[in-house]
């Protein structure tokens, strides 16, 4: 998933009620319901931990 604002490749923060996904580059913020569509298989693996009522 790439960053709005620059193009970089997302990474996902689990801060302690949610979780966010972040650019690395700019340090933009977007809430996961906004790329939902874009979520692969090998990104809900990696969440599968987080409680769901964080996300």
């Amino acid at each position: 998933m790439k960053c709005g604002k620059c193009g970089y490749d997302l990474t996902a923060y689990r801060g302690c009620r949610e979780v966010t996904l972040r650019c690395p580059s700019c340090g933009a913020a977007y809430d996961l319901g906004k790329y939902s569509a874009e979520m692969d298989e090998e990104f809900e693996d990696e969440m599968g931990f987080v409680p769901m009522d964080r996300i």
